[in-house]
């Protein structure tokens, strides 16, 4: 079972018309278990692009949940969104990436663009059901978490602007129909909705890396790529203020992704445990092994009630900024301990590929540095706190 116990507890603990949503992720739990679960090793193993998966899920519905009616959405509440998403996480983690990202773009289409820019991109293209694909692109070789710094330049030409520079550890760029892609005018850090497919714009190469497999991580390079004047997101000078409120979304999101591949570990861990036999008894029944059996099920059941929380302030309009950052910095932070007792668990076996169990520490371990390393994030909570 999918949708567990501990997550409907807390869906009715948020929403108090809770019944209708637990059937739908009820349902949703059990089209992942079928349909995403069983190809979720094989994408890790051989990097494929889980692309039949998205189709499957856009479907299914499921990235068009937090959107309104106008753009096709479902208009659902956040929250549930997020428990799709842990879901979504625990069956394959790299189709989950894929549908943060999708959200982080589509919220800021939604937040910062014109009218004619959310009918063309959320609607007419199909971001918000995930007809199309799109990815994020704001880090540099230069900088990541000092994104003030980026030094790609957008130069106004009359009704185009001409872009030069280079973007790196850009996910799957290359797989993506749109990048929301920021870049430096005279008045400051921009952001741009860029067609893939524009003249000038190149996925230069593909980085090698510890998880995530499914994802090309890549590198991009601007040059002379022409966009449109009308594919400018909001106003100048503003995409660092726009990309601040995209990210606090995304660390939600993120926060459900390490939420869901926690599970995964743990109930393998679970299971494990009851059949391996050490010294008489099953290694269930040693102590050492239940502590961290105990650990990891707290760890996760608390993460998850910073992350719901987030997701519900977020659906009645409150600032999450710290919410938010709390659930990203917690959660990721769980995932990785959890999935690394899983593989203590597992002893040797757990070194393997055989017992796969190894890929939810690799995925979790990109977790706590995408999207707002630790650090980074115990600063700005700190700060928050401290004004």
């Amino acid at each position: 079972m999918y949708y567990i116990k501990d997550m409907k507890n807390v869906m009715e603990m948020l929403l108090s018309d809770a019944g209708e949503y637990n059937l739908i992720l009820g349902s949703i739990g059990d089209f992942v278990e079928k349909e995403i679960m069983p190809s979720a090793k094989k994408i890790d193993q051989e990097g494929i692009f889980p692309r039949q998966n998205l189709e499957k899920v856009a479907g299914q519905g499921i990235m068009a949940i937090p959107f309104t009616q106008d753009y096709n959405g479902l208009g659902l509440p956040y929250p549930v969104y997020i428990a799709a998403l842990e879901m979504l996480a625990k069956a394959c983690a790299n189709t989950a990436l894929q549908v943060s990202i999708q959200g982080m773009v589509c919220e800021g289409i939604r937040l910062f663009g014109d009218d004619k820019q959310k009918k063309e991109f959320l609607k007419e293209k199909g971001l918000a059901e995930g007809k199309s694909l799109a990815a994020f692109a704001l880090t540099e070789p230069c900088c990541g978490s000092d994104a003030n710094s980026i030094q790609t330049k957008a130069q106004l030409s009359g009704n185009n602007y001409i872009l030069n520079g280079t973007k790196t550890l850009i996910t799957s760029p290359g797989e993506a129909g749109f990048i929301l892609l920021f870049a430096r005018t005279d008045k400051g850090v921009s952001s741009f909705v860029v067609p893939r497919n524009t003249s000038g714009f190149d996925v230069a190469k593909v980085i090698p890396k510890l998880g995530f497999r499914g994802h090309r991580l890549s590198e991009v390079h601007l040059d002379n790529c022409t966009v449109p004047k009308e594919n400018l997101l909001g106003e100048e000078g503003k995409g660092l203020e726009y990309a601040k409120h995209i990210l606090n979304s995304g660390r939600i999101t993120i926060a459900a992704i390490a939420i869901g591949i926690a599970q995964a570990a743990y109930e393998k861990a679970i299971s494990y445990s009851k059949d391996r036999s050490a010294f008489g008894n099953n290694i269930s029944e040693y102590q050492l092994v239940q502590e961290k059996l105990a650990d990891m099920v707290t760890g996760i059941n608390a993460a998850r009630l910073l992350t719901y929380y987030a997701a519900h302030l977020k659906d009645k309009g409150k600032n999450i900024v710290s919410e938010a950052t709390q659930a990203k910095l917690f959660s990721t932070e769980m995932a990785l301990n959890v999935c690394d007792k899983a593989i203590q668990i597992h002893g040797g076996y757990g070194y393997t590929d055989e017992y796969d169990i190894h890929r939810h520490w690799r995925d979790a371990r990109l977790l706590t540095i995408g999207e707002g390393t630790s650090d980074f994030l115990r600063l700005l909570i700190a700060h928050l706190s401290l004004k």
